[in-house]
């Protein structure tokens, strides 16, 4: 062997070695960005779930989570730092900081209680909060956001309850004597009897007592505030289980109200009386019936502002006689509800027709129609509320006793909110209301109505059963509004700058078609949220948690099933959007357009948002995880500089990861290409790729001869990696002319811009190359003018799927190039993607989808790869870039017949 042979031989064995270590460090990039992103994911998991500890949660729980989420974000960094070759490492200190801050201040929780788990105001209240709050509360509390007329109030919680039972050694003898009862040592009447005398004598705790104070006095403030109101408030104590006021079990009349409760002092001894109401004789009893255990106590009590009512009672959305008549079923009787509800007095009653069912049938005058059928009580006594606290019977006017306590307005406002409570609830009520002639009508109380035939089972409303869309609940809540649809970032633009105008006038339902971080910004003015494609827990979701929109993602038809100021109702707790009626839509417009002019007076934010209160300490922990503050990943504020949450940590070290993955074509060009396989698909369209596992089958070792002269092609039945064979699929989709050359009047400036274009990084010609795993694809691609980049991740797990996109450049100017870009932002929105455009160059992407999803916009996206050859040549004007958008999306891909018959159409 000459010294030629030795010298080539050792030129090729380091070549060799080169690409071997390149692939080993490509697969390591690779893998570690997998890492990378399970890491996300379960950050993002913690910071749902810290956010809602601080909420309610225990210190104990709120430490664990907290400390884990710190631990996978410092891996985040790490992963970061690995995949960019430390070119973020500037990110450890900052971690390390913002970490040291938050430990320090998880040691201070312990050292102030918190007096928020124990009493909370109903506008406090979160949407899904019926453990916490109990049932009554959690709906009347839903009712007030929705802007219905429920008085302003507190309850305290579920949690105080306990700690009120838990205290010395009352638990223990409850318990002793509920044993006694199940096995029938002790009759129920005498065990109740015990139970109450103990709990009355029980002294309150001092956090409870403090919690109740300040929740009293609060609302006592507000009160004077707002309504000018003068001495000590007077306010209702009732029960608020959270199995009571249920579908299944109702517990109507099975625990104790106080009213007219004024005074602190008052207070303790009323809350006290509704504790024990839930060891009645009446309670033990429905409990061992319904096959209940006698020790779940459940409970919260709720304090609401008195309604000193002229006249109250109970309507029911259907006749109970007669569900099928269209008729609904209101009681009356004067002053507050008692007598109504405990059937110690004779009542009006009124059958006044549905709304809908008036408008078909209404024959003669609305006084006639609505009273048609009535039955008029004689009264004589009506129920009030006495000077001192408490209630006194009061003789009731003697030339008014046979007339009717319900005028027709009365009547239509009642009929009005009942079909309006009914559909919100998507099934028949039974609410309890009162009237005074100063306020009007309030809603007492709202449960789902159980008739002798439905044995118990929900009773849904047939106008409401069938939803427009369904998806899956990120945030609870029910809100109601008009549909805003926002596909880019230049609509998104637009909404800002409509955005005070549009809200002014009517609650806005923000509908996108995923999860747009960059949306975030508007939450809080918005009623409510619905993403096509995203998850409950991604950036988005945990914004419209903390803000408290209801929100559902996953609501795969919504972009096609609404349209732009449609009116619907979000129930997010059931992941269904409802068409609103008639009669929800005027109401709550006119309550929104008040509550603006309020908020417009008094405070800066907009109408419609609603501020969850958290004690301070806890307020400023959350400050330091959960808000998301990195929103615009495009602008010039998304930098390492402007990160001041652990949110804002997380965010940003994913898209700086997501981009050091398109990087990774550099490695391939320059240390791997020996290791590049060409793949032939049928088209000409090449592809050189690189397995980094499980991304094509192996094969027989071959020369290395072999491999420099790309002898060794992979086919299609090659290729094992999900989304590079979505990918051909739709490069080799019938009907795409691949043989087409450009168009002749664009010729002269392609040529001109050829003769330049090999002194670029890429000359034209110049092969694409992909690196491929089992669901992992990077692409960079030159068709030829334009360069494409490409990265996609089609895998089981939704959390972590994505594809980013990036299409520039062009052989026919920059305004052909900017047609150009218009139409494939047309063709993304259409398929869900979040775009932005900026001259000829187009950024799309989609993340938080199926699988499934996924793969099908990977074959569109191998389509339009194709479509866009020498697409630019005929952009010849600003209509085309629409004109082909629509011919592609209906399945039609030959430029050149599309652009005749349009030239025949105009001619």
């Amino acid at each position: 062997m000459n010294i030629l042979d030795r010298l080539l031989q050792t030129f090729r064995a380091r070549k060799q070695m080169r690409e071997k270590e390149a692939l080993t460090e490509l697969k390591s990039r690779y893998h570690a960005f997998r890492i990378f992103l399970e890491n996300n994911g379960r950050a993002l998991e913690l910071i749902v779930a810290v956010d809602g500890l601080l909420n309610r949660g225990e210190e104990t729980d709120i430490c664990a989570s907290t400390e884990e989420l710190l631990s996978v974000t410092g891996e985040l960094v790490d992963g970061l730092n690995l995949l960019s070759g430390d070119a973020h490492s500037g990110l450890y200190a900052l971690h390390g900081q913002m970490a040291a801050d938050v430990l320090g201040h998880l040691a201070s929780l312990s050292a102030h209680p918190n007096l928020q788990a124990f009493c909370l105001a109903l506008d406090d209240l979160e949407p899904h909060s019926q453990l916490q709050a109990g049932t009554k509360a959690s709906n009347l509390a839903r009712l007030r956001r929705l802007a219905l007329p429920v008085p302003n109030g507190f309850v305290c919680t579920t949690r105080a309850c306990r700690r009120f039972i838990a205290g010395g050694q009352l638990a223990a003898d409850i318990g002793r004597i509920l044993h006694q009862v199940e096995f029938r040592q002790k009759e129920i009447p005498e065990a109740a009897r015990q139970i109450r005398e103990m709990i009355l004598a029980t002294p309150m705790p001092q956090e409870i007592s403090l919690a109740l104070s300040e929740a009293y006095l609060h609302l006592e403030s507000t009160e004077r505030r707002e309504h000018g109101s003068s001495g000590s408030l007077a306010i209702s104590v009732r029960s608020s289980g959270v199995s009571e006021d249920g579908v299944e079990h109702s517990f109507a009349g099975q625990y104790t109200s106080v009213l007219n409760v004024i005074g602190i002092d008052a207070l303790f001894d009323a809350y006290r009386e509704v504790i024990a109401s839930g060891f009645s004789d009446r309670a033990l009893s429905y409990r061992l019936n319904a096959g209940l255990s006698l020790a779940d106590f459940d409970f919260a009590v709720l304090c609401q502002v008195m309604v000193e009512a002229s006249c109250a009672g109970v309507l029911f959305t259907l006749d109970p006689s007669q569900p099928e008549s269209g008729h609904m079923l209101i009681s009356a009787v004067p002053g507050l509800g008692t007598m109504a509800v405990d059937g110690t007095a004779a009542a009006d009653l009124y059958r006044p027709p549905r709304i809908e069912k008036s408008q078909d049938l209404l024959v003669g005058s609305s006084a006639e129609y609505l009273m048609q059928g009535a039955e008029i009580s004689h009264k004589t006594h009506r129920e009030a509320p006495a000077a001192a606290g408490g209630l006194e019977l009061v003789a009731f006017p003697a030339g008014e006793a046979d007339l009717p306590l319900l005028s027709v307005k009365i009547l239509e406002d009642l009929v009005g909110f009942g079909e309006m409570i009914e559909s919100l609830e998507g099934m028949g009520q039974d609410v309890e209301w009162a009237y005074s002639k100063e306020h009007g009508i309030a809603i007492l109380q709202s449960r789902p109505l159980i008739l002798a035939a439905s044995k118990g089972r929900r009773l849904h409303v047939p106008a409401t059963a069938v939803p427009l869309v369904c998806g899956t609940c990120a945030a609870h809540g029910k809100s109601v509004g008009r549909v805003r649809i926002v596909h880019s970032a230049a609509e998104l633009t637009q909404f800002d700058k409509t955005l005070a105008e549009d809200i002014s006038q009517a609650p806005c339902v923000l509908v996108l078609p995923q999860s747009i971080v960059d949306a975030a910004r508007f939450l809080q003015a918005c009623a409510g949220l619905v993403v096509e494609i995203g998850n409950p827990t991604d950036h988005l979701s945990c914004i419209a948690r903390e803000y408290g929109v209801p929100m559902i993602t996953g609501a795969q038809t919504a972009l096609s099933c609404l349209s732009d100021g449609q009116w619907v109702i979000v129930d997010a707790d059931q992941g269904m959007i409802l068409e609103a009626p008639e009669s929800i839509r005027a109401a709550v417009t006119q309550a929104h357009v008040e509550q603006a002019g309020r908020m417009a007076q008094d405070s800066p934010s907009p109408p419609g948002v609603r501020h969850t209160v958290v004690p301070p300490e806890r307020q400023k922990l959350r400050k330091m995880i959960v808000p998301l503050n990195l929103t615009d990943a495009y602008g010039p504020t998304f930098s390492r500089m402007e990160c001041q949450s652990i949110h804002d940590i997380v965010r940003y070290t994913h898209e700086m990861a997501v981009l050091a993955m398109f990087d990774a074509g550099d490695i391939i060009m320059e240390e791997a290409g020996g290791l590049l396989r060409p793949l032939d698909i049928g088209v000409p369209f090449s592809f050189l790729v690189i397995d980094v596992g499980g991304g094509t089958r192996t094969i027989e070792k071959t020369s290395l001869r072999q491999r420099l002269a790309l002898q060794n092609p992979l086919s299609r039945k090659d290729v094992l990696s999900l989304p590079l064979i979505a990918l051909c699929e739709g490069l080799t989709t019938p009907g795409l002319n691949w043989h087409s050359g450009p168009d002749a009047n664009a010729l002269p400036e392609i040529m001109s811009r050829t003769m330049f274009a090999d002194r670029g990084p890429r000359p034209a010609g110049s092969f694409n190359y992909a690196l491929a795993a089992r669901d992992y694809l990077n692409l960079n691609a030159r068709v030829e003018f334009h360069f494409a980049m490409l990265d996609t991740v089609c895998g089981k797990d939704s959390h972590a799927n994505y594809i980013r996109f990036r299409f520039k450049g062009g052989g026919a100017g920059l305004a052909r190039g900017h047609r150009r870009a218009i139409f494939l932002r047309h063709v993304f929105e259409r398929n869900g993607f979040y775009t932005t455009v900026a001259g000829d160059l187009i950024t799309a992407s989609l993340t938080g989808a199926t699988k499934e999803v996924v793969y099908e916009r990977l074959i569109m996206v191998g389509r339009l790869l194709g479509f866009s050859r020498f697409l630019d040549g005929v952009m010849t004007n600003d209509e085309t870039p629409l004109l082909l958008a629509r011919s592609f999306l209906a399945g039609r891909f030959d430029t050149r017949v599309i652009m005749e018959e349009e030239e025949e159409i105009r001619q």
